[in-house]
Order: C-alpha cells, then structure tokens, then sequence
C-alpha cells in the first residue's frame, strides 16, 4: 500500500474490509454502484484497486467489501458504504468482522514494534471497545507477553512477520509481506458507518502514540476505566480528537455497562 502526501506531509493511509452476511458479491457491488461508490468484482481478489472491490467470502458466506486506499479525508467514504450495504439487505453477526489496514510503508521498524508491544499490552482496555465475541476469538486472538516480545524482536531486526506465520491475530503481521500494511482484525462485523470511522481513527491515533513511546500503565480501575484513560491519552496527546474520543467513551460504556 503506498504511501500518501499532502501539503509534504506523509498522511496514514487505511485499507478496510467490511464482511457481510445476506449479500452475494454481485448484489453488494451493485448497491454500491447505484449509490455513486464504484465498485468492483475482481477475479483477482489480492490486488489493490483504485475503486471499492466486492469479493466472496466463504468464512461469512457473503460479500467482503473492500475499499480502495483512503486517507483521512476519503476516510468518510466508509459511511456511505455500510450505509448502502444495510439498505440492500446486508446484514452482520457474530461470524462477520470488520478489518482495518493501516499503510505501513513509511513506518521505522521500531515504530511498527513499540505499536505492536502496546496493542497486545493493553488489549484488555481496548478490547472494551469492541463486542465480546470478539474476545478469545480464534480468528483475532490476542498474543501473550513472550509471544509478543518474540515477534517485537523479528520486526527490530527487519523481519515482519508472526514467528508462527500466523494472520488470525488481532494485530495481523503476515498482511505486511502480501500488501506492505498491518492489519486490526479484533472489531466485529459492522455496517454502522460511524462506528467503523471511530474504530479506524483510534487505530490511527493508537499508531501515532506508539512512535513515542511504549504506553505505560493505564491505572488500577476495571478495563472499562483503563480504557477511558487511554482514550483520554490520545486526546490529551493531540492524536484523537474529542469528538471522537466521546464518542468511543460512549460506545464502551454501552458495551460494558
């Protein structure tokens, strides 16, 4: 995935796959077509394409859809989409997730380790965020703390890339070698346009934080509390911003209430 500029300024790029139920691949790019989003039926379904991309999806027996590369500002596009998506009839449940692509082309390999150490050390508070059937989930597992060390050092030393050649990891390595991103898969299936943005820009701001600095302790609370203290870090740090800070606030009070 390359890498995006604007102003000079080297832009994080996303890449997001929406797994959905009740739609075959024709119908769901056909909704998206009638909406003003081109989309396409590939035959080859590991390319980048410069227009949203339906394909089949066996694991959900539907359509995963999958968008071109987006940067901030295209990000929104994510809206239209699973609003078109939920109008044809698609539907998500507990066998659907939703996937985020960060580019990471540009990123040090010690950038892409620090991010890599802190998602799996604070998954508990981030896994609030998301419904619990994502939680020990075989498809999105989280890693324990010598595993995760273990693959830390790979990335140092240049090779990125889960020692077990494993992708059904939250925080998927393996995409880095077919498609040059790091993959999120933990989220659950989602045709909620701004859940999806949410989502996207936490992982985003979550990058950012991780190029400092290895995120420390989050407190003594519950997960739930963990989880607002690190919301309000981002924001704090200028890499989320408010709106959408409360707006994951929220979402984790309604799922942990």
């Amino acid at each position: 995935m390359q890498s995006i500029t604007r102003g000079g300024l080297i832009m994080t790029t996303f890449g997001l796959e929406f797994e959905v139920a009740g739609l075959s691949t024709s119908a769901a790019s056909a909704a998206l077509n009638r909406g003003g989003i081109a989309c396409e039926e590939p035959r080859n379904q590991h390319i980048v394409n410069e227009k949203w991309t339906s394909v089949y999806d066996g694991s959900v027996r539907g359509a995963e859809v999958v968008s071109p590369i987006l940067d901030p500002i295209r990000l929104n596009e994510a809206s239209t989409v699973a609003r078109l998506l939920l109008g044809a009839g698609g539907k998500v449940d507990r066998t659907t997730g939703f996937h985020v692509h960060i580019g990471a082309a540009e990123l040090t390999h010690e950038h892409i380790a620090q991010w890599y150490i802190n998602w799996n050390l604070h998954h508990d508070a981030i896994g609030v965020l998301v419904a619990p059937s994502r939680l020990n989930n075989r498809f999105c597992s989280a890693l324990d703390q010598a595993a995760t060390n273990r693959n830390a050092e790979r990335i140092r030393n240049g090779n990125i890339s889960d020692f077990n050649g494993d992708r059904y990891h939250s925080f998927n390595l393996q995409s880095f070698q077919r498609h040059g991103t790091l993959e999120i898969r933990l989220h659950q299936g989602t045709l909620n346009g701004a859940k999806a943005v949410a989502w996207a820009k936490f992982i985003d701001a979550f990058k950012q934080l991780s190029e400092s600095r290895i995120i420390g302790d989050l407190g003594t609370g519950t997960n739930l509390q963990k989880c607002e203290n690190l919301l309000d870090l981002l924001r704090i740090n200028g890499n989320l911003d408010e709106r959408t800070a409360n707006y994951l606030k929220d979402r984790a009070a309604s799922l942990n209430g």
